[in-house]
């Protein structure tokens, strides 16, 4: 394998990576606007990326076994092979998550949509912007703003904190009504989904830093 071809091998390996981190922030957006409107539709067409998001998943696997097999690759171009091999094992199971979301939507569309709490859309607006960045981050081989993913993740714990609160504050009132507070209960498990996703994202920020310096460090 030439130098040429190595290096669009390189090219192509960083556009699979964008196309899972896009299909990923679309699934956290339609999980989540499945729920605040109670689009089943919506709900199924989000479990159907998570087998897109497989599918991306082996094809980075094999390209990057490619790339280590034909060619031995300089120190950083092996360190950005490696890493990417880890870095999709987050992005992968950021998918499931979104997946788990849609899961809940459709059960909970039996049900009267009695709680909305905007810290869930919130919470959802912020972790796709981390995936979005740490993808980024990776492609770029951006530190800097790798490190502001993983800063960003403490936002996100708080939000959870304050959602957490707010429903069971609303099991405690509901004991007597089995609906309601079985709903704030899928809502909450939809919560610690979100709060999953923004961990991954700082997962893959971390391995960003990993490819810069070699060194793995847990930054949050």
């Amino acid at each position: 394998m030439t130098r040429k071809i190595f290096e669009e091998q390189i090219a192509k390996l960083k556009d699979l990576l964008i196309q899972m981190g896009q299909l990923n922030t679309e699934a956290i957006a339609d999980a989540v606007t499945a729920l605040e409107t109670q689009d089943v539709a919506l709900a199924q067409k989000t479990k159907s990326v998570e087998t897109l998001v497989d599918e991306k998943e082996q094809e980075i696997e094999r390209l990057c076994l490619k790339l280590i097999l034909k060619q031995q690759p300089v120190a950083s171009d092996l360190l950005f092979i490696t890493s990417a091999m880890k870095m999709i094992t987050d992005m992968e199971r950021i998918a499931d998550q979104a997946a788990d979301i849609s899961e809940l939507v459709i059960k909970m569309s039996k049900l009267p949509y009695a709680e909305s709490l905007t810290e869930i859309a919130e919470m959802a607006d912020r972790v796709q912007a981390m995936v979005r960045n740490a993808t980024k981050s990776f492609v770029e081989r951006d530190g800097e703003m790798a490190k502001a993913v993983c800063r960003a993740d403490d936002a996100v714990d708080d939000l959870f904190d304050v959602i957490k609160r707010k429903l069971t504050s609303i099991v405690h009132k509901n004991i007597e009504d089995d609906e309601n507070g079985e709903q704030a209960l899928d809502l909450l498990m939809v919560a610690k989904y979100l709060e999953k996703i923004g961990d991954h994202a700082s997962n893959i920020a971390e391995w960003v830093i990993f490819m810069l310096t070699g060194e793995h460090k847990k930054l949050n």
